[in-house]
């Protein structure tokens, strides 16, 4: 076990630090007084964070960690820490750590008893998920998902059967072919939201049903990037019959469950009495 203190001493840290997803307006005040008072940044892309450090008027040395050189860049990282260094991560936008290579720094400090503290502030998900009228509790958050229809397919079956609202980020050159294939799977009348553009100008949501959302972006060519919201699968499950439950425990005892242990197995994963359940199958 342990326990980190964020501010106990003065000593070296890492600060996780959101930037805006769009709207610059959308930095706090703390995060861009931990970025001017940090030691060193630690940029996923030092191009694209040059140009907003520039805007909001931060000036401090950038460090390059992404996910082509964090293994090698964690340790030197941590030795700055070690050694004292503030360093605040950031990512291109929104929250580090989420669908970037953050993670890998946070374990490292972790191992090496130095504090994370994590700041507050703008994510992609969370802003799509709060206005797009779906129960936000639960969520299940998938990040980007794999590029080749066969790898998203078992992505999508999860969707669809959970009970909870189901997120994912999409560029717009492959949008249109993701929600196609999201299609083969889905009912055509599972409600979902497609949110382009979050904080800027040109912020849209695109509410309707697979069908007609599918239909849609493959008459109208995608812009900017998106986030998609599935809603729950709110059917109630199928209830098997006695027979298709006493085929499932003697599935497993074939498996070498024994038979109490089969019986308690699928009254469990199919809500129905363990001794109804029992009685059935040795009536049989």
């Amino acid at each position: 076990m342990k326990r980190q203190s964020s501010y106990a001493k003065d000593e070296g840290k890492l600060y996780l630090v959101p930037t805006p997803i769009g709207n610059l307006k959308d930095i706090t005040i703390r995060a861009k007084k931990v970025l001017t008072d940090a030691d060193y940044i630690a940029a996923e892309d030092t191009r694209t964070s040059g140009i907003l450090l520039e805007k909001i008027g931060v000036h401090n040395k950038m460090i390059s960690f992404h996910k082509y050189n964090s293994k090698e860049r964690a340790p030197e990282l941590i030795k700055l820490m070690k050694d004292g260094a503030v360093i605040a991560e950031i990512s291109d936008a929104g929250m580090p750590v989420i669908s970037d290579p953050g993670y890998i720094l946070v374990q490292e400090c972790i191992k090496n008893d130095i504090p994370v503290v994590p700041l507050p502030g703008p994510s992609a998900f969370a802003t799509a998920l709060i206005a797009s009228g779906f129960d936000a509790q639960p969520f299940t958050y998938y990040g980007f998902l794999p590029r080749k229809s066969s790898e998203q397919k078992p992505y999508f079956k999860q969707m669809e059967e959970a009970k909870a609202t189901s997120i994912f980020y999409e560029a717009p050159h492959r949008l249109a072919k993701t929600l196609k294939n999201l299609s083969t799977v889905l009912p055509a009348d599972r409600q979902i939201v497609a949110a382009r553009e979050l904080t800027k100008i040109h912020e849209e949501f695109i509410r309707g049903t697979v069908k007609e959302v599918t239909e849609y972006f493959s008459e109208n060519a995608p812009r900017g990037e998106f986030v998609i919201l599935i809603s729950p699968n709110t059917e109630a499950p199928k209830q098997l019959s006695w027979p298709e439950l006493i085929d499932l425990v003697n599935d497993l005892v074939d498996k070498g469950e024994s038979k109490k242990d089969a019986i308690k197995q699928v009254a469990k994963e199919h809500s129905v009495s363990k001794n109804e359940l029992y009685d059935q199958y040795h009536q049989r």
